[in-house]
């Protein structure tokens, strides 16, 4: 496995990009009161919408933030500019008509968000998915980017709150051995917390995307609580895999916890 101190966690902003076959009108009146449903403090800004929220939550009070989380909403760059083109596919692995729905699209408009210093990640998530999905049912879009994840997921199946898109499972097969894959997450480096990965073979993957995902669900509800070391519980009950801490084998660089599936399914050199 790759060796060396796994770089420090910076601060990233959580991105989403809503991309559709006309450039919709960010003036529209209606989709400024779609927002102010959200927060009463939306307004807009030139060309940008921006979406403070003082409070989240259920209640309408979360006071975990030290100021407003602002959202904002703005156009993509137009394609061909700067290098700009439509989004890759090729790790989005739950949407069948992803490929075809991106061919259709011809224009962005970016979600994200400032200030986020003191906000929990749970909040955050709630504070750009919220804007998303308003935006997405004002003019439905062909398409929703996550470049965080490398994930494009369909509009219909948007939910406010949920991680689908924030955090996603990647597969890659191995140079030189036919039979060895690598599966990771990718997103929670954006919260400063480490990414699962595993190095195998001769196990489903769909069971092992299962058991990362569910631990980095893990991971974000708990925080960076699995320390070097500890084990996590396997697909059957008498399964137990040792993690740890390592700088990824895959880009972006960025901390990870490796899951071990021990002998005979693990590959790559182990220092165990």
């Amino acid at each position: 496995m790759t060796e060396g101190p796994p770089p420090e966690p910076a601060p990233t902003a959580l991105v989403a990009e809503l991309w559709f076959e006309r450039a919709p009108d960010l003036s529209d009146p209606q989709l400024l009161e779609a927002l102010r449903a959200l927060s009463p403090d939306a307004e807009a800004q030139q060309d940008s919408l921006t979406v403070p929220y003082g409070n989240l939550g259920g209640n309408g009070r979360v006071d975990s933030g030290p100021a407003p989380l602002v959202t904002a909403v703005m156009p993509s760059s137009p394609l061909g500019e700067s290098g700009k083109q439509r989004p890759d596919v090729r790790q989005t692995w739950d949407w069948e008509g992803a490929e075809e729905a991106v061919a259709r699209a011809n224009a962005g408009v970016l979600v994200t968000e400032l200030l986020v210093a003191g906000w929990s990640p749970q909040d955050r998530v709630n504070a750009l998915t919220r804007v998303v999905v308003a935006l997405a049912r004002w003019s439905p879009p062909v398409a929703v980017s996550w470049p965080h994840s490398q994930k494009v997921s369909d509009p219909e199946t948007l939910a406010p709150d949920g991680l689908d898109g924030i955090v996603n499972v990647r597969f890659f097969t191995v140079a030189g051995d036919d039979e060895a894959m690598v599966l990771d997450t990718l997103g929670l480096h954006v919260f400063g917390l480490p990414d699962l990965q595993c190095h195998f073979r001769d196990r489903d993957p769909g069971e092992i995307a299962g058991l990362l995902y569910a631990t980095a669900l893990y991971v974000f509800d708990s925080g960076d609580v699995i320390a070097d070391g500890n084990t996590i519980s396997g697909p059957s009950d008498d399964e137990r895999f040792v993690c740890r801490r390592e700088t990824s084998l895959l880009q972006p660089t960025r901390l990870v916890l490796d899951v071990d599936l021990g002998d005979p399914y693990a590959a790559g050199a182990r220092d165990r």
